[in-house]
């Protein structure tokens, strides 16, 4: 391999595992749990879904 196609191998493996690494923390940072439409609201707790789904 020469110099640049290693260059670019490190460069390209630094994108994309980089943008895996800072997906995962956002996603620790905000759950999809209060993201989304309906995020923190009331109508959004599992016990309501839960009886919603099962109706």
């Amino acid at each position: 391999m020469s110099g640049i196609a290693i260059m670019m191998m490190v460069l390209f493996m630094v994108v994309i595992w980089g943008g895996l690494l800072i997906s995962a923390l956002h996603l620790r940072k905000n759950p999809d749990e209060r993201s989304g439409e309906l995020g923190t609201s009331v109508y959004a707790s599992d016990d309501l879904l839960t009886e919603q789904e099962s109706a």
